[in-house]
């Protein structure tokens, strides 16, 4: 089951859902796996991470010393689940090598 946030604001709910992969090679990872998935959607590199526009939500992807955080945030249930399976998919594959896991709250 997906376990998800629900942010109102004035236009409505957003789900929002997140994740902490440990490893310290966040940042490289992170480039990874924004120019990976910028071969399909657009990917505006922040200090600190990129943000990537799915059409049907977003992801933002932050790196730090010890973890990469992942926030996917979307307006429906089945979009947040195939944005959280398309960039956990991907940064497993990746990271392979260093047993990268990711686990969505």
């Amino acid at each position: 089951m997906i376990e998800t946030t629900s942010i109102r604001d004035d236009q409505g709910g957003l789900l929002v859902s997140t994740a902490q992969v440990a490893t310290r090679s966040s940042a490289s990872y992170a480039g990874l796996l924004a120019e990976l998935l910028g071969r399909k959607v657009p990917v505006e590199p922040l200090p600190g991470g990129y943000r990537l526009d799915f059409g049907i939500g977003e992801g933002l992807l932050n790196f730090g010393p010890e973890s990469l955080s992942l926030l996917v945030t979307a307006d429906d249930g089945a979009s947040l689940s195939n944005l959280r399976d398309a960039l956990a998919v991907h940064l497993e594959r990746l990271g392979h090598r260093d047993n990268l896991r990711v686990v969505w709250r």
